[in-house]
């Protein structure tokens, strides 16, 4: 596999997993299209299905059209919660290619025994299994984030992923948005980590997002600036990004509850 490395430095691609002997691929910044198939295709028997965002790849026309329905769902929730229900993608339809199996996935894909999805591109990659819509929901984030900012910062991966890993929660609402479910209470003796930890000390992996404490946080935080602030002003703050904004100044000309970063950091804390 590590061919790829030459063709995803290349293309410029940013994967929400490593795909193996590529370097930080996380952190390149993201074309709007990619031509070409990364990985090897599904078998004979295969079938595509076309939504008004998606182009599905299965085995039966059922299940594409199925995991179709569910990215969609995910795609209005995303819109929903993020106020960004005019954003349309620039790059064409979202793909989703289906694998029959975790181990036909994994073995087409090269992804470690624990992946059981990635985006590339403007494409998803899964396999049929009842983590699929949290899969979707999760990398669908992640594709609707790189495509709107039209870039990756390391800065600002703490809100890519703490996004991703609060629409993945919320795997199984209604598409008008719908309530995530609650967070569990933090362990006994739990310190916050410190604000730059947060923005710069970004795990390697996604591999111990559920017990990481940079994940856990990052979504708590993502969480509590759209339940708290509101995803209206939710919008504005990636609206403000989008330009060219600092984080402090983004904080600011979305939510009039806070001043900056700091501010915004010092209420979640005491929120607590």
């Amino acid at each position: 596999m590590r061919r790829l490395a030459p063709l995803l430095a290349a293309a410029g691609l940013a994967a929400c997993l490593a795909v193996p002997g590529a370097l930080d691929v996380d952190n390149l910044a993201r074309p709007q299209q990619i031509t070409g198939e990364l990985f090897p295709p599904l078998d004979a028997g295969s079938n595509e299905q076309g939504s008004l965002h998606f182009l599905v790849r299965a085995y039966g026309s059922g299940k594409a059209m199925q995991a179709a329905d569910l990215a969609e769902a995910a795609y209005q929730r995303i819109m929903v919660d993020t106020g960004l229900t005019s954003f349309r993608p620039l790059g064409g339809l979202y793909k989703i290619v289906l694998y029959a199996s975790a181990d036909e996935y994994h073995k087409k894909t090269g992804q470690p025994a624990w992946s059981s999805g990635l985006s590339v591109g403007n494409s998803i990659y899964s396999y049929e299994g009842a983590h699929l819509e949290a899969v979707i929901s999760h990398e669908m984030t992640h594709l609707i984030f790189y495509e709107y900012m039209g870039r990756s910062e390391i800065e600002l991966r703490w809100i890519n992923e703490g996004l991703a890993v609060y629409e993945e929660s919320k795997a199984g609402q209604p598409s008008s948005g719908g309530a995530a479910p609650p967070l569990p209470a933090w362990p006994q003796g739990w310190v916050p980590l410190p604000l730059d930890n947060v923005i710069h000390m970004v795990p390697a992996s996604e591999r111990e997002r559920t017990v990481s404490a940079w994940y856990l946080q990052a979504h708590s935080m993502v969480r509590f600036m759209i339940e708290r602030g509101g995803r209206i002003g939710f919008g504005q703050f990636l609206g403000a990004l989008r330009q060219g904004s600092s984080v402090d100044k983004a904080v600011a000309d979305g939510f009039s509850t806070w001043r900056d970063l700091a501010d915004l950091y010092a209420a979640w804390v005491k929120a607590q």
